[in-house]
């Protein structure tokens, strides 16, 4: 009986990577994991940025369709009462990060990423979740504060209330994240 181990002794040997090509390998995949981890923490700060403007604009339009609702029906005096009102309530839904309104006992500890009322000093507030990729003039927490101002139009009998704007109380901006 003569066998022939040569053949299976060669194959044998290579078993798997050698060291080399393992630190290759792992040092490849993490340069690619770095680019996407910080590709993805971007896309997430677009995100947050992109629904807070957009929660703003869809909180504007429900304030001028209540102007518009008083002009036609005549009670555009009466609109002073929406001053230092919340302005979700105007809203037929509100977004599933709004907490209600708040005390200011109960506004620390807050979650980033989410809108209160607050009820003491009868603001808007948006806690920022990203806060490398923003700039206020308020001390940390990031926060925007969101009052609705009268807007006054002049005519010859004088000044006298035409609508109501949703402004922030700081100016602030988000910061570009592509490069």
């Amino acid at each position: 009986m003569n066998v022939n181990h040569g053949r299976y002794a060669s194959c044998s040997r290579q078993k798997g990577f050698t060291f080399l090509e393992l630190v290759v390998v792992i040092t490849i995949i993490s340069i690619l994991a770095v680019f996407a981890f910080d590709r993805y923490y971007r896309l997430l700060v677009d995100v947050e940025r992109t629904t807070m403007e957009h929660n703003l604009g869809v909180m504007r339009s429900a304030i001028a369709m209540q102007v518009a609702s008083y002009f036609v029906a005549g009670k555009m005096p009466e609109l002073e009462t929406l001053l230092g009102t919340n302005p979700m309530e105007l809203l037929a839904e509100q977004p599933k990060n709004y907490l209600g309104v708040r005390s200011q006992q109960n506004i620390d500890g807050i979650e980033p990423g989410n809108w209160f009322y607050d009820a003491d000093a009868k603001l808007l507030v948006y806690v920022v979740r990203n806060t490398l990729f923003f700039e206020t003039e308020r001390a940390k927490p990031a926060r925007v504060r969101f009052k609705i101002f009268p807007v006054y139009s002049d005519r010859d009998q004088g000044s006298y209330l035409s609508g109501l704007r949703l402004r922030p109380l700081e100016t602030y901006r988000w910061l570009k994240t592509s490069n």
